[in-house]
């Protein structure tokens, strides 16, 4: 019955899968530039996806967001095909990660990833046996409801995965991390790596700077890409000058926020 699908599919609405545009800049060693997602409406997904950034991220983690917002958000961005929509998952749990990938999230976000171990579990959940343990089916939004011919066999093409090092473990351990075949960013989280190093919400303080290029040194011995959060303009060119590639400068909440702040601010003044 299967093959009976696929055939069918295949005469009649043969699709081929979008390429990863964030994936093939990293791997070329160049900047992508995103913008966080944080609001868990298409609406305002659909505006920051058409601002020309090369992805965005869905955050799933620190925002009011489920399943059914993601793909909605994801489906909104579908329209926009240079800029590549990421999703951060809550958690490293299989099944989020199945779920999320059958809704057609190719490139996501886990974090708090500490060891090797960690990493290569998720790369096998995102993976279809023989290599791992994605469960499978024949149709769903990831491969255009069974139109994209062969997506099973070649779905670890057009994925991404960056994995979050946000604890002093996870420093620890980033060059092994990045060495797990699968694994193609390490992706910093600043705020909780602060926390984490006893000096909460300030990533500019030394030691916590000397983790952060300790991470970007690992994953550029390994030949992978690193990513960081960096909402302000001077700390995101400084960490681009380093090497950071995969780069958020800002966030839909804070663009909102900060605008309708100053927006308010000039007329109190006067």
């Amino acid at each position: 019955m299967y093959d009976n699908i696929q055939e069918n599919c295949a005469e009649g609405f043969a699709m081929q899968e979008r390429i990863n545009g964030l994936k093939q800049l990293l791997q070329a060693g160049q900047p992508g530039i995103g913008i966080w997602c944080s609001l868990a409406t298409a609406l305002t997904t659909e505006v920051v996806a058409g601002a020309g950034a090369d992805w965005i991220l869905i955050d799933g983690e620190h925002s009011p967001n489920d399943l059914r917002s993601i793909v909605a958000q994801l489906q909104a961005a579908g329209a926009y095909p240079t800029c590549e929509p990421a999703v951060r998952l809550p958690s490293d749990d299989a099944n989020l990660i199945k779920q999320m990938m059958d809704g057609g999230a190719r490139s996501l976000m886990v974090p708090n990833v500490r060891t090797a171990d960690q990493a290569r579990a998720i790369v096998a959940a995102m993976s279809y046996a023989p290599q791992g343990m994605r469960g499978f089916s024949v149709g769903h939004r990831a491969n255009a409801f069974g139109r994209i011919k062969n997506y099973h066999a070649t779905a670890r093409e057009q994925q991404l995965l960056a994995v979050q090092i946000e604890c002093e473990t996870g420093v620890a351990n980033a060059a092994e991390i990045a060495a797990v075949p699968g694994v193609d960013v390490l992706f910093v989280g600043p705020g909780d790596l602060s926390t984490n190093m006893g000096v909460m919400g300030n990533p500019s303080a030394p030691h916590v700077q000397a983790a952060i290029q300790s991470v970007l040194d690992a994953a550029r011995g390994q030949g992978k890409a690193a990513g960081i959060l960096a909402p302000q303009q001077a700390d995101a060119e400084r960490y681009l000058q380093a090497g950071f590639t995969m780069v958020a400068v800002g966030s839909d909440l804070g663009l909102l926020a900060r605008g309708s702040d100053d927006l308010v601010a000039r007329f109190k003044a006067r």
